[in-house]
Formats: structure tokens, C-alpha cells, sequence
């Protein structure tokens, strides 16, 4: 999924810390009208971000997940945004720059908007018991936990805090969902609920609490929170003493502001919150920007809602436009009364603004229209205008695809084409080549050792520059890793593309920052490289190291042993669906998590057992990878489809159509075959998806298969599995016999 950069450099670096309502508008607004020299990066901690006003909706089932939440990987697809999940754990304002969690590189900014989901946490004694529904997003990912928790017990009992219109829509949703078996209450300080809005609206609020039986508890202050000793049930403490027991706690109060603003020296109101002036523009830095719950208005002070941010959304989009080319800013002046539509029932919502106040079935028709209405504008992205080059008359027979070509090893030139050039050069290995063209790496006699030489690279296929260089350094290591040699020194080639010299320093900083955390894991020390200007961002790496005792090559296996997988497959077809923006960005975080894993365990546990055959599975797929030992090994094999592990978004992602674009040279190896079942069959056609930075494919003693498969996944390859065996040598070298 690599980015297509302008041809226009980029000049300026806009950073979108959040996901919010607000920010998702000015990346679809940046998407649709580009900023020539602007480049967008967002920064978020979680991949999807959910719609606030249809969470309750979804709680009492009547919306699927994937109505209420909008995919940012897909959105920054279209907007050619750079995505990037992670934690931001503090700003450096001088420096100006985001501090990340888990160690990453500080991303730099040229202008930064804030708008990150508040927080409900009770900082309370025992508040670690109660599940709090902000962040919408960390919520929304323990929904199926929470949930299974509640219908374990036989007649759960749930008290949820708080006395706002978002306390009042989850107490009635889980009512719905969970049914009359089950004893809700609403915990509330004050005295009455719905304090900032009318009297009547308040009255049709207390109708349907009383008429869905949920237990309103009032002038109650939560202090502490205990659990019982030895059971399931938790203790709610008022200030008084006296105590609430309830299995299930959740807390829906007022938001809280993120702790990392405070400490980043912003200037925050009375609350944690960020204050901003009419410009949406934070006081004394006049680069940063914020909306939403993270935002606190000067002079304009309104309650925390989602309505605000949504409505924030296009005035932050136009002042950040404006204030990275020297225009003059855009004043925000904020409703003093937002209408609140609260759904009280299946098919039922509350209205109130002012003297509006009304129920009734026709409102919540409205909500739902105006609801699924904003999440269309995200989910039905309009299809943006081709540009790639029209070929004419008998051209156009031979032109070759030339949009959106894959990245990381999908951009390998085809096997067959490899092997035409290798015929027609004339190559003389001298005598002190022990192993070269045709093996993971090369093994070179230097007179008193001996060493393994190997070299790889390729273009990004993630919009992190660090990640990226995580996965190539892990991806260039592997192939010592294949033949048991333990790498030692590594010298770089990166591409950087054109753009000014600030933003070219930061792209190669970070993505030697990503390489150099997994050579220091490996002991491997960088000790020279080559930087140039290019199209995009590209980086390859030769890799030296020393040879052991146990030479693992792809022609040392033999009949009867276990073929052995250490990491799933289908990081090619993922990540061709992040790219095109078909795979949602869950689907395309496991392909990176399984990239950006080392073998160099699964080497050590493989020599362990005295496996002699080995390689890494990259380019040419698993099925290109295995034909490739079994021609060197003069012998023949036996797989078992069920077996292979394979990412199931994958499978789904080939059943619609996506595909890496080296999928259909590498299929060639599925015709020479013999399989029984379909030749669309997705699994099958799986065994031609190139990986990047793949597992491991081991020949192993059948006697000592299951130890080494429990110890492989004892040390985190948890999908390792026996594939298939080695078959007797038979005229039918090469030949892959598959079973469905």
C-alpha cells in the first residue's frame, strides 16, 4: 500500500493526532482538494473510529460494527494520508514534534491539530474495575468481552455512572440487548438527570427509564469501588459510606481530558483541556490546532459532545489549509444550543434544543437518517479521477498494468523472467563460492572462515517510515537466518523521494531509526550504506554474517521428513487490499504484525533439531519457495491445504478480487501441480501469494516434529504448523501433490 507522492515535492508536514469527527472531515476534505506541498500524516491509536451518536445503537443490536465505524486506513487511503497507529504520549512544542509510545521515533510536524476522544476513567480507588465507555474506540474493541461477560452470568446486574444523555442511552441499550433477565442501574450524583436540558425532554427521559425498568439512583457519588472477596460482584462506595452491589460496572460520565496534554506545556483550562481561541488555534503556539473533546473554546465554553466536533470539523479543515499557505484564519463561533436526539427505545429517540422538546418514532427516523447520512460521506469515498497514461491502437494489447503496483516483495520481478536473465548472463563462480546464485544467501571461503553474503530491498508498503525499516532489516536478515548463519554487519541503500530537505531528513531518519531497533535486537551493526533521490521511498540492505557447523540450503531435504511453516500466509493479498482500500485496516495490521517478526528463534529452534533444509518464504510465494527446494533436492512433495496457515482476511480478500500484482506470475507454479480441488479454489491460489519478511519452510524429522512445533510456538510462532511431507524420490522431481 504505498503512497503515490505528487509530483509536486512536498514542502510542509500537517500531523492529525485522533481520529475524531473533526479530523476525519479534513482528511476526506484534503482528499478531495489536495494542498500542493502539504503532506498529511495521522497519528491514532486505534484504526477504526466509531460514530458517538450510533454506539447505542449498535449495543442494543440494531446496527453491525461496521455501520457505526469509519476505517482510517481507508479514508487516508483516499487522501493519500499517512497512517500511522500508535500512542501519543506526549508534544514536543519547541522541538515540534510527537513523542510516541513503544519506543517509536518522534514524528515531526510543521503545523499539528489535535483531536484525540476524551476519557471516563474514574480516577477513583478500585476504578481499574469499571469498564469506561471513552474512549469510544477502546470500548468499542472490548464490546465482545464486556458482552460475554454479561451474558455468562444467569441474571446479571449493571450499574452504569453517571446522569448525562450518553449514561441514559447505554443504560437503555443494554436493556434492549440484554433483556428483561438482567438488573440495571443508573448512578448518578445529582438530583435530577439531564441537568442542562429542559423539563419536559427530562420528564419523556424519566418515562422510559421507569418504563424499562432501569433503577435510578440519585445524590449518589461514586468514591470507591471494591470486589467482594472470593466472588464476582463489586461494591459501589458513596461519600457517605453506604454501597451499591453490582456484577458489572460501567462508567459513562463527564470527559475526561488526555493526561499528555498537560504535559506537553500546552496552555489547558481548569480541566486538562486544550485551549483554543476563535480560530480553533491553540494560545501561544500558533501552529498547533485542536476540536472536539480534546478542545476547550475560549469565551465560547459548550459541553463535551460529538455534535460540536462534527461541526468543528470543516472550520479546522479550512483554517489548517489556510494557515500552512499564509492566509488569514477562519473564525469559529460555536451554537449556543445543540440539538440532542437521545435514543430512549427500539425505534424511539428523545429530542431537545431549546423550547424543542419532543419523543416520538419520527425522531428517531431523523437521527438515523442524519447519522447514517455523516457515515456515508466516509464509507462510500467517491472514486477520485485516473490519471495513468491512455495507450492507443495495438499498444494497448501490450501495455503492461502500470496503476497501483504492489510493494514490498509483491514489486519482485517475476520468476520466470528472473530465471531468462540468469540463462543469459555468463556467470563464473570461482572455487571459494561454496553455495551462490539459487540459495537464500551466498556462502563465500575467505581462506580462515567462511562467510554468508545476501542483499535485499524494496519499495515501502506501509506509510510508516519506521515500520517499513523494521520490516526490510527483518526481511534482509532472513535469508541468513534460512541457511542457519548468523548475521553480524549490514550496509544500506535507501531511496528517498524528492520533497524539501526538512521532510527528506525526517522520512530517512525514521526509517533507518525502524531498521536499526531489529539489528540491535540481532547484534547486527550497521556499518555503511548509500542514500539517493528517487520516485518513493525504497531502502535494500547486504547483509554479512558467519556460517555454522549445520548449513541449512534448500537441497538437503530428503524423503519422509515434515515440511514445517512458521508464519501464515497472505500478507500479499493484504496488503494489496490496504493499498486499494478493500482490506479494513484490522486485516492489514495482522500482515504487518506478522512482517515485522524475526526468524532468527525459529532458526535457532530449527538447528536445535539438526534441520538441514531451509528456506524463507518471500516473493515467489510458498508454492515457489517449496518447487525451488524440491528441484535442488531431487525430490517430490505432498501438501494438505487445511493444514497451511493461512490469514483468513486473505482468503476473503482473494474470493473478492484482490490480489497482489505479482500474483498471477507466480501462479504459474500452480500448473505444474496436481491438485482435487477447484483450480479457484482461494487456498490453492494462496500457494502464489508473495510474502515479505515470511516465515520459515523446514524439512524435519518426522520423529522429532511434534517437540519442535511445540517449541516454536512456545517462543511466539503461534500458526506454526506440519504442512505436508516429502515424498520418495520419483521421476516427478519437483512435482507438488496437494490435498484438499
Amino acid at each position: 500500500m504505498t503512497l503515490v507522492y505528487s509530483e509536486h515535492p512536498y514542502l510542509r508536514d500537517l500531523l492529525l493526532i485522533g481520529g475524531g469527527h473533526a479530523h476525519v472531515q479534513v482528511i476526506r476534505r484534503f482528499g478531495m482538494k489536495p494542498e500542493p506541498g502539504v503532506r498529511l500524516t495521522l497519528v491514532s491509536r486505534e484504526s477504526a473510529t466509531p460514530y458517538t451518536g450510533m454506539l447505542p445503537g449498535f449495543i442494543a443490536g440494531e446496527y453491525k460494527q461496521s455501520e457505526i465505524v469509519i476505517d482510517l486506513l481507508k479514508l487516508s487511503r483516499f487522501a493519500n494520508c499517512r497512517f500511522i497507529e500508535a500512542n501519543v504520549e506526549r508534544v514536543d512544542v519547541y522541538e515540534q514534534r510527537a513523542i510516541l509510545g513503544d519506543g517509536r521515533t518522534p514524528i515531526r510536524y510543521d503545523a499539528l491539530s489535535i483531536n484525540t476522544g476524551g476519557d471516563c476513567t474514574l480516577d477513583i480507588p478500585g476504578g481499574e474495575y469499571v469498564e469506561p465507555v471513552k474512549p469510544i474506540g477502546r470500548f468499542l474493541q472490548n464490546w465482545s468481552r464486556i458482552y460475554g461477560d454479561l451474558t455468562s452470568f444467569s441474571r446479571p446486574s449493571v450499574a452504569v455512572i453517571g446522569g448525562g444523555p450518553g449514561s441514559i442511552e447505554l443504560a437503555l441499550a443494554l436493556r434492549h440487548r440484554l433483556g428483561d433477565e438482567c438488573d440495571i442501574s443508573l448512578i448518578t450524583r445529582a438530583n435530577v438527570l439531564m441537568a442542562e436540558h429542559g423539563r419536559i425532554a427530562r420528564r419523556h427521559v424519566e418515562a422510559e427509564l421507569q418504563n424499562h425498568r432501569v433503577n435510578v439512583v440519585r445524590d449518589f457519588n461514586v468514591v470507591a469501588i471494591e470486589r467482594e472477596v472470593g466472588g464476582h460482584a463489586l461494591v459501589l462506595r458513596n461519600e457517605d459510606g453506604s454501597g451499591i452491589e453490582s456484577q458489572y460496572a460501567l462508567s459513562a460520565t463527564g470527559v475526561g481530558a488526555p493526561n499528555w496534554l498537560r504535559r506537553s506545556g500546552f496552555i489547558v483550562d481548569e480541566r486538562g483541556f486544550l485551549k483554543v481561541n476563535r480560530y480553533l488555534q491553540a494560545e501561544t503556539f500558533t501552529n498547533i490546532f485542536a476540536a472536539g473533546d480534546a478542545a476547550s473554546l475560549n469565551q465560547q465554553a459548550r459541553p463535551k459532545s460529538g455534535v460540536y466536533s462534527v461541526r468543528e470539523g470543516p472550520y479546522l479543515a479550512e483554517n489548517l489549509r489556510r494557515y500552512l499557505t499564509g492566509r488569514r484564519l477562519k473564525k469559529f463561533r460555536a451554537q449556543r444550543r445543540a440539538l440532542a436526539l437521545v435514543r430512549a427505545a427500539p425505534g424511539q429517540a428523545i429530542a431537545s434544543r431549546g423550547l424543542l422538546q419532543a419523543s416520538g418514532g419520527w425522531l428517531w427516523r431523523y437521527k438515523d437518517w442524519i447519522d447514517r447520512r455523516f457515515m456515508r460521506r466516509f464509507q462510500e469515498l467517491p472514486v477520485m479521477v485516473d490519471t495513468k497514461p491512455v495507450y492507443r491502437g495495438e499498444l494497448a494489447m501490450e501495455a503492461p498494468e502500470t496503476s497501483m503496483r504492489c510493494g514490498g516483495c509483491g514489486a519482485k520481478l517475476g520468476a520466470d523472467l528472473l530465471q531468462r536473465v540468469l540463462h543469459r548472463l555468463d556467470i563464473h563462480s570461482p572455487d571459494s563460492v561454496f553455495m551462490g546464485i539459487g540459495e537464500d544467501a551466498a556462502v563465500v571461503n575467505m581462506g580462515s572462515a567462511a562467510i554468508s553474503i545476501s542483499c535485499d530491498g524494496f519499495r515501502a508498503m506501509v506509510d510508516d517510515p519506521w515500520r517499513f525499516g523494521r520490516i526490510a532489516a527483518h526481511h534482509a536478515l532472513n535469508d541468513l537466518y534460512a541457511m542457519n548463519s548468523e548475521p553480524s554487519v549490514a550496509i544500506a541503500l535507501v531511496t528517498v523521494p524528492f520533497m524539501s530537505e526538512n521532510l527528506m531528513e525526517e522520512d530517512l531518519f525514521h526509517l533507518m531509526s525502524g531498521a536499526l531497533t531489529v539489528f540491535d535486537e540481532s547484534d547486527v551493526a550497521l556499518v555503511g550504506g548509500h542514500t539517493a533521490e528517487g520516485a518513493e521511498l525504497s531502502v535494500g540492505f547486504t547483509v554479512v554474517g558467519s556460517t555454522s557447523f549445520n548449513l541449512m540450503a534448500k537441497g538437503n531435504l530428503v524423503p519422509n521428513q515434515a515440511l514445517v511453516l512458521t508464519k501464515p500466509i497472505g500478507v500479499g493479498a493484504l496488503l494489496a487490499g490496504g493499498m486499494y482500500g478493500r482490506c479494513d485496516a484490522h486485516a492489514v495490521e495482522k500482515a504487518l504484525r506478522v512482517m515485522d517478526q524475526s526468524n532468527a528463534t525459529g532458526m535457532q529452534i530449527f538447528a536445535d533439531y539438526d534441520v538441514t533444509a531451509c528456506t524463507d518464504v518471500t516473493g515467489f510465494g510458498l508454492g515457489g519457495h517449496l518447487g525451488e527446494m524440491l528441484r535442488a533436492s531431487e525430490v517430490s512433495a505432498s501438501l494438505e491445504l487445511k493444514a497451511i496457515p493461512i490469514l483468513p482476511e486473505a482468503i476473503e480478500a482473494l474470493l473478492n478480487g484482490v490480489e497482489s500484482s505479482l500474483q498471477k506470475n507466480n501462479e504459474q507454479i500452480i500448473d505444474d501441480c496436481s491438485y482435487d480441488c477447484s483450480s479457484l479454489d482461494p487456498r490453492l491460489r494462496m500457494l502464489a501469494d508473495p510474502q515479505t519478511s515470511g516465515g520459515l519452510l523446514a524439512g524435519v524429522d518426522p520423529a522429532y516434529v511434534d517437540s519442535c512445533l511445540d517449541d516454536l510456538r512456545r517462543f511466539g510462532y503461534s500458526a506454526a504448523q506440519v504442512i505436508g511431507t516429502v515424498d520418495e524420490k520419483s521421476q516427478n522431481i519437483g512435482q507438488i501433490t496437494i490435498q484438499s
